[in-house]
């Protein structure tokens, strides 16, 4: 058997490892339409985009994975140039991009090692993909591997709720001087100040939940100033710093780009402490999980692949049927009278038929 062709797929990453919040805030800048076009017109069929708190990636899939793919690094590359900074993003290829976007998906590359809002990102990513018509065949298919792979990590408990940059937040308000019971800001509504709420009561604090757009059931901006707080926490991601916090309250700031004018304890700063990692019995299990779904994938790749072929098989002998066999088979008709050329025209192409039938039936049978 031939071995397995690599996927068409390469991925490009930077994470807080190379780039620190505000470059990789640069880097994650949405591709235009045109930028798209010229990927398009360098062979690309179909691409995702992550953007989380400590990374950004970009997968796509292409008639020539790794000279698209070195396009694409070379356009982030520029981006981080025209910011300033000398990094190169990673760039993977085939199996190996498949690989690692499948450990990023159960937490296995996070900061916050076997964090849920990973997966969910992904997960969002590749929805994204779709709504803007940039899916493809074999993204579609790694989609639904990734699913399932997320699923089964919750389901085990590789991937744990509440795991997260929430916690990381809680675990920095004790060093600035945050007693236990004390009120804590959540400043934001959406998933992140959801999480970070449910992080802060888990420490036995008690989160008081502010947002800029006004709510029933949330405190607008302006009680912030007449609210006994002991520290706040940004969760929302605004273009650019806004939030300017009172004098005397220690800030942790969770948003990329950084959205306080002002001193605090921003994601860079968070990054570069120890993070979180799983027990070895627990990584080991991610890690055996990760290669149970390579195998699914390479299942379904090569599935795909040899379906590939026999339409291929089936449109070649469909051709010859319609437009050769008559052709193929003239001289030895050119003295038979019209009726009969052409009962034997039609029994050649119904043996054709038959003979084609039972050879693409045992190739079936084969893959």
């Amino acid at each position: 058997m031939k071995p397995r062709r690599n996927p068409s797929l390469a991925m490009v990453g930077l994470t807080w490892r190379e780039a620190p919040t505000s470059l990789r805030s640069v880097a994650a800048a949405p591709l235009t339409g045109e930028l798209w076009a010229g990927l398009v017109a360098q062979g690309a069929r179909g691409m995702v985009e992550v953007h989380t708190c400590a990374r950004s990636l970009w997968l796509v899939e292409a008639d020539d994975a790794g000279w698209t793919g070195a396009i694409l690094q070379s356009l982030v590359e520029s981006r981080l140039q025209h910011a300033g900074a000398a990094v190169s993003p990673a760039l993977l290829l085939g199996d190996e991009a498949v690989r690692a976007l499948l450990g990023i998906t159960i937490g296995l590359d996070s900061f916050v090692e076997g964090e849920a809002d990973v997966g969910t990102q992904v997960h969002e990513g590749f929805a994204a993909s779709s709504a803007a018509g940039r899916a493809a065949p074999e993204i579609a298919s790694l989609a639904r591997v990734t699913s399932r792979l997320a699923a089964e990590a919750r389901r085990s408990g590789v991937v744990r709720r509440g795991r997260g940059m929430g916690q990381l937040a809680v675990d920095n308000l004790a060093p600035l001087g945050v007693p236990p019971g004390a009120p804590v800001g959540v400043v934001g509504a959406g998933r992140i100040g959801s999480q970070v709420r449910g992080s802060v009561e888990r420490a036995g604090l008690l989160p008081v939940m502010f947002n800029r757009t006004p709510r029933a059931d949330l405190l607008p901006l302006d009680a912030i100033v007449g609210t006994e707080l002991s520290a706040i926490i940004i969760c929302t991601s605004a273009p650019a710093a806004w939030f300017v916090p009172p004098a005397g309250i220690p800030v942790v700031d969770l948003g990329r780009p950084a959205q306080v004018a002002g001193p605090a304890v921003c994601l860079d700063t968070i990054l570069s402490g120890p993070g979180l990692r799983l027990d070895g019995e627990t990584r080991a299990l991610a890690q055996a999980m990760v290669e149970r779904a390579m195998a699914e994938w390479a299942a379904h790749e090569q599935a795909h692949a040899a379906r590939a072929r026999l339409a291929r098989v089936q449109a070649l002998r469909d051709q010859f049927v319609q437009e050769e066999i008559e052709v193929v088979i003239a001289a030895a008709v050119a003295d038979l009278d019209a009726a009969t050329r052409r009962r034997v025209v039609a029994a050649a192409r119904h043996a054709v038929r038959r003979y084609s039938h039972a050879v693409i039936g045992a190739l079936k049978e084969e893959t």
